[in-house]
This record gives structure tokens, C-alpha cells and sequence, in this order.
């Protein structure tokens, strides 16, 4: 059971990594040229954006005057909490 517990909470961190790109390419993909870029934001965000619509959906009515996506930070948190669960 443990080596289960160490992949699972592999695929968690890279999952983390692919959230952070996710976000930091949102930052430059619309002022960029560079098909490059916006593939992988592209790509990161089909991979990512299907957990956190719900995220989205819970937060918009606390949030839908901010024009701040606080959903990636709180996916990071429950990722993070579930991996330290794993690893204990």
C-alpha cells in the first residue's frame, strides 16, 4: 500500500506543477505571439480547467466582483492537503 501512496502523491505534485503553469501562462498567453505558448496554455487548461469549474462555481458569488481567480490557489490547498494526508 505504500508504494500506491507514493505514485498517488507523484501524479499529486505534477498535477500541482501543471496547475502553476496553467496560471502563470494565463498571465502572458494573451499578450504573446508565440503558438507555443498558447498550445501548452491550451493544453494545461484542458487538463486542469475540468476541476476547477466546480472550484469556480463555488467561489463566484463571493468573488464575482474581484476579477481575481481565487479557484487555482484553493485547488493548490486540497491538493496539498490530500497529498501530506497521503504521506502520513
Amino acid at each position: 500500500m505504500p508504494d500506491i501512496a507514493y505514485i498517488l502523491s507523484k501524479v499529486l505534485n505534477l498535477y500541482m506543477l501543471i496547475v502553476i503553469v496553467n496560471v502563470l501562462l494565463s498571465w502572458i498567453v494573451f499578450g504573446t505571439q508565440n503558438l507555443t505558448v498558447r498550445r501548452i496554455y491550451v493544453m494545461t487548461g484542458q487538463i486542469v480547467d475540468p476541476v476547477l469549474q466546480p472550484i469556480r462555481k463555488l467561489l463566484y458569488p463571493m468573488t464575482r466582483n474581484m476579477g481575481i481567480d481565487f479557484s487555482p490557489i484553493v485547488l493548490i490547498v486540497l491538493l496539498q492537503i490530500l497529498n501530506s494526508w497521503l504521506r502520513s
